[in-house]
């Protein structure tokens, strides 16, 4: 009469079609009379049964593969089998993971299940450090479009009735950051309102001699600046400055009076904060 322990030992066996005749009939006839090894092997069933139509579903680009086998064996106790079962992946093809022949069913279910919690991770960082940025790499796009002429600018007459017409766009809740900026020999030349992801911004153009400023306010706060903003504290003015940079671009973020202000430009960092601190007054 076949023991419990024997049985279990043998239910991935029966499911992967592995046994000889006389251990089938063996673990049948167990079966069939032992309703908590019978269960075991239902559920070990389900489980193959899913991991099977998830391997079919599942398509992961290269970074991805490299990314769970690292954390996988990383994560894995110093010494066992397991370790050195999975330090053996990275020589496998991928689909080879999650075939009948290399992993039984419960191995397998453990490697899906650090997919899914690695994947998620990955996703749900991005998604957060895109939806963190969205104001910051926005505002940089879209200075990319001004110094490009790929958006055209309606040239202001009248600067008072520009900014009060900006102003009123948003219903008066908030009104734009004036710049004097005729030091560095730069004029605010244009105005617009912008919409990302149902925040309004007010963007007043600056250009003149110097590489061209593109200022945007908003309401916000300075959780708006990329996470890897630097940030300098002015003394004297009591206010945070926080800088960052994409490529060739550089944007200065800090909170003036009840709104944010953004400057973008192809000026150094130093550069533009020279350029910014002291010569801000909110109109």
């Amino acid at each position: 009469m076949m023991r419990c322990e024997q049985a279990r030992e043998l239910i991935t066996a029966l499911l992967d079609n592995e046994l000889e005749r006389s251990e089938r009939g063996a673990i049948d006839a167990h079966l069939k009379v032992c309703g908590d090894c019978a269960r075991a092997f239902e559920q070990e069933g389900v489980l193959k049964r899913r991991i099977q139509l998830a391997a079919r579903q599942m398509s992961a680009p290269a970074e991805l593969r490299r990314t769970v086998e690292e954390k996988a064996i990383a994560e894995m106790p110093a010494a066992g089998w397991a370790k050195r079962y999975l330090a053996a992946w990275s020589a496998w093809r991928w689909r080879n993971i999650f075939s009948e022949a290399t992993l039984p069913a419960w191995r397998r279910g453990l490697v899906a299940t650090i997919l899914l919690v690695i994947a998620s991770t990955v996703m749900y960082t991005q998604w957060r450090t895109e939806k963190e940025n969205s104001i910051g790499l926005a505002a940089l796009n879209t200075h990319v479009s001004i110094i490009s002429g790929k958006t055209t600018l309606l040239r202001a007459v009248n600067l008072p009735a520009m900014r009060q017409e900006l102003a009123h766009a948003v219903g008066d809740r908030f009104k734009p950051v004036v710049l004097d900026l005729s030091v560095s020999k730069l004029y605010p030349v244009a105005g617009f309102v912008q919409s990302i992801e149902g925040r309004d911004l007010l963007v007043t153009v600056y250009q003149g001699d110097g590489p061209a400023i593109t200022c945007f306010t908003f309401i916000g706060s300075e959780a708006d600046a990329p996470h890897d903003a630097e940030r300098f504290f002015d003394a004297e003015s009591g206010i945070n400055y926080l800088s960052f940079m994409r490529g060739d671009l550089t944007g200065v973020l800090h909170r003036e009076g009840e709104v944010i202000c953004l400057l973008v430009s192809k000026m150094a960092p130093a550069e533009l904060l020279a350029v910014l601190r002291g010569k801000s007054a909110h109109a």
